[in-house]
């Protein structure tokens, strides 16, 4: 629980990840996390404060650089939410393997990768080196509900024991 201990004096909150999937607000199907031996592969993640979408827009037209960059921060504390609910410890954590970021871009912006420093940088401050995962840094015009930052994120874990991931079956019109 020391990774969770961390959270909390960064004055972050970790998203309840069943109460998130009780909606659906994107209308999209599919499962929080599946796990591969000691891989844990996630869905992509959206910035989510006090249960609803933090930062949307669009970053370098109406968000700024420093707002994509909390986003990005934002995005990968709903992922290791899920990291939370399927291993129910934070610090199985042995490396996060790949990071891959989507950010919603203005044409002409290509700071990419330093909104997408938010995720890794808390993950950094988190788990130190082990914390610094490989990565990609993706602009794109448009993510579902107007999300600024969607980050995907897989891990490698100690243990065996997973939780079923949560799924997301049903569609809004």
């Amino acid at each position: 629980m020391i990774v969770e201990a961390k959270v909390q004096t960064l004055g972050l909150v970790l998203p309840d990840l069943d109460e998130i999937y009780r909606t659906n607000r994107s209308g999209a199907r599919f499962l929080s996390h599946f796990a591969v031996q000691n891989l844990l592969y996630l869905s992509g993640t959206t910035p989510v404060k006090d249960g609803q979408p933090y930062l949307t827009g669009v970053v370098g037209q109406g968000l700024t650089l420093e707002q994509g960059y909390e986003a990005a921060r934002y995005a990968v504390l709903h992922s290791l939410a899920a990291v939370q609910y399927a291993l129910g410890d934070l610090d199985r954590i042995e490396h996060v393997v790949q990071l891959i970021g989507f950010v919603n871009s203005a044409p002409g912006f290509s700071d990419q990768p330093r909104v997408i420093n938010g995720a890794t940088d808390l993950l950094v401050e988190l788990y130190g080196d082990r914390g610094k995962p490989t990565r990609a840094a993706i602009g794109c015009q448009g993510l579902a509900l107007n999300h600024s930052v969607e980050v995907v994120l897989t891990v490698l874990f100690a243990g065996t024991e997973v939780r079923p991931p949560l799924a997301r079956d049903h569609y809004a019109r």
